[in-house]
């Protein structure tokens, strides 16, 4: 019984987690320490999202600190959360994740509502601003609302972004 009690838990906080995250502007919950670390202490960023959390800290568009995600919620293998993401103006949370096996029905289920409307729906709240890389094996969630503007003041950001892209396409 006490079992099932913290697994609940750690879904629980892992829910809280995941949509606090994906809010636009809202404070990320608090995160047990354990989740917490540092990209250059990385055991394995010579491929996958550990190369490309180690590229986008190279390239300063995160810090070198982030928070492993219960990335099992969406179907993923493996997930980050950078926070405090500053550009020009813009401050948000940025999250990368990594499916490893496509083929249960939470991975295809969330890949393909976001191939098809750059979000997914995760216990009934949309995650907007989601992104899937060529291959369908990551995922960005990037919710700076200038980096989506037609505006010629918020181009940078729309350039940021695609960079990112690229970024991530990069990785097979």
């Amino acid at each position: 019984m006490k079992k099932h009690i913290k697994k609940l838990v750690i879904i629980a906080i892992a829910v809280i987690t995941v949509i606090s995250a994906a809010g636009c502007g809202i404070k990320p919950a608090s995160i047990p320490t354990e989740n917490k670390l540092k990209v250059s202490e990385m055991e394995n960023t010579k491929s996958g999202i550990g190369a490309i959390c180690k590229s986008l800290m190279d390239k300063e568009y995160v810090s070198d600190d982030c928070v492993k995600i219960n990335a099992a919620l969406i179907g993923a293998s493996e997930g980050y959360r950078f926070d405090g993401v500053k550009y020009n103006g813009s401050n948000f949370s940025m999250e990368i994740y990594e499916f490893g096996d496509t083929s249960s029905d939470t991975a295809k289920k969330c890949i393909d509502e976001v191939k098809k409307n750059n979000s997914f729906t995760l216990f009934g709240k949309t995650v907007d601003y989601c992104y899937m890389s060529a291959n369908g094996k990551y995922m960005l969630i990037y919710p700076d609302p200038k980096s989506t503007s037609d505006k010629a003041d918020d181009k940078s950001h729309v350039e940021r972004l695609d960079e990112i892209k690229k970024l991530i396409n990069s990785q097979k």
